[in-house]
């Protein structure tokens, strides 16, 4: 069972510095060492899951970075979903019942078209909206530019809020990937199932899984599925499917072609979690970064601790996820950067509270392309 692995934990405390929950409030129940403590009361039926109790375990923020502090390798992900499948009534009536409906409703046929106009009025939504429609480039195929290196599938979710309206991150991933050799498919996916993992709903979750997988196994063969900047959806993706890759990441390890033109920015980052603690991609999209002329990327003090953006936390524990953000607050206004790097649509609810500029990794190297002597590179050849 997963949840033996609370008896690895030796309460170190090496996990606090790395908890978002726990520096904002310094509540020992919000830290990965107390809720592995109150998980391991209630299965040996020491304390009962109370909605009191459990209100520490709903609010973790699920980043998973205390994995990769723990000296013991608690593999605290593991234990938490496995905990929240066996008292999942319990769990889901602490905050997630109140926004579940929500959630169903911004990914439903309705709720994805109004979603622009919905943008105007909603500061909160207005970074999920680029003014152009993913679905446009599903079930499409890009032919490679120059010498081939192999058929990649890239994923789009054009039924996921996060996704349905970044057509211009799908677009400059299609053409940074053409443009490095690679044969593009754009199969019709479906959401990763993450946010409905997160929230309990693990049925939905798996069945999402069967989906993309049938999706995969009727493309014909590819050499790797490749997301475009997305940590969460890379995460989930890695559970279930091979190959799974972001788009840096695979250039990373084959090379970068062409000119990178300058892009003259001073870029505040921010990383992912899930693109850091799970899929272990940060370092490749920084470095690949690093190549482009007049770039300067300035970490965030706090770049390894989660925003506190991710499976609607913002809106389950405002206050916390309040705390959080005004630590990021005061690096940024610190650093004065033009932009903040951001990994994932997952984190741009939180720090578009910053009032600054945004931007994916795949967003300033396709600029740098679009700047050097690269003929040819903006059309998008099927």
């Amino acid at each position: 069972m997963r949840l033996d692995e609370v008896y690895k934990c030796v309460h170190c405390g090496f996990c606090l510095p790395t908890c978002p929950t726990y520096l904002a409030t310094g509540v020992e129940g919000h830290s990965p060492r107390g809720r592995l403590h109150i998980m391991r009361a209630v299965a040996e039926g020491r304390a009962k899951p109370t909605k009191e109790l459990l209100k520490y375990l709903d609010a973790c923020v699920y980043c998973r970075r205390c994995e990769t502090a723990c000296p013991s390798g608690v593999k605290y992900g593991e234990v938490y979903e496995e905990f929240f499948r066996a008292h999942r009534e319990a769990m889901q009536s602490v905050t997630y019942r109140r926004y579940l409906p929500l959630l169903r409703l911004l990914n439903s046929g309705p709720g994805l078209r109004l979603l622009p106009a919905a943008a105007r009025l909603v500061d909160v939504l207005k970074p999920f909206n680029s003014g152009i429609d993913a679905g446009r480039y599903v079930g499409m195929e890009f032919s490679a530019k120059g010498g081939r290196r192999g058929r990649v599938a890239l994923f789009v979710a054009e039924d996921c809020v996060s996704w349905k309206w970044r057509g211009d991150l799908v677009e400059a991933a299609v053409r940074v990937l053409t443009w490095n050799g690679y044969d593009v498919v754009v199969p019709r996916f479906s959401c990763c199932g993450a946010p409905y993992r997160h929230g309990g709903q693990f049925e939905k979750a798996e069945e999402l899984a069967r989906r993309n997988l049938e999706v995969l196994k009727n493309l014909g063969g590819v050499d790797a599925v490749v997301v475009p900047n997305s940590g969460g959806c890379q995460a989930e993706l890695m559970r279930y499917a091979g190959g799974v890759v972001d788009v840096l990441q695979l250039l990373y390890k084959d090379g970068v072609r062409g000119e990178l033109g300058p892009v003259q920015m001073r870029v505040a980052v921010q990383h992912s979690c899930h693109l850091m603690n799970v899929a272990k991609a940060h370092q490749a999209v920084v470095e690949v970064l690093s190549k482009i002329p007049g770039l300067k990327l300035v970490p965030l003090p706090s770049a390894d601790v989660c925003c506190g953006g991710g499976n609607l936390y913002p809106l389950r524990h405002r206050k916390i996820a309040e705390a959080v953000l005004d630590k990021k607050r005061r690096e940024v206004e610190e650093i004065k950067p033009d932009a903040v790097l951001v990994e994932s649509p997952a984190c741009l609810q939180q720090l578009g509270k910053l009032r600054i500029p945004l931007v994916f990794p795949l967003t300033l190297l396709d600029m740098s392309y679009r700047n050097g002597k690269n003929p040819g590179y903006q059309s998008l050849a099927k």
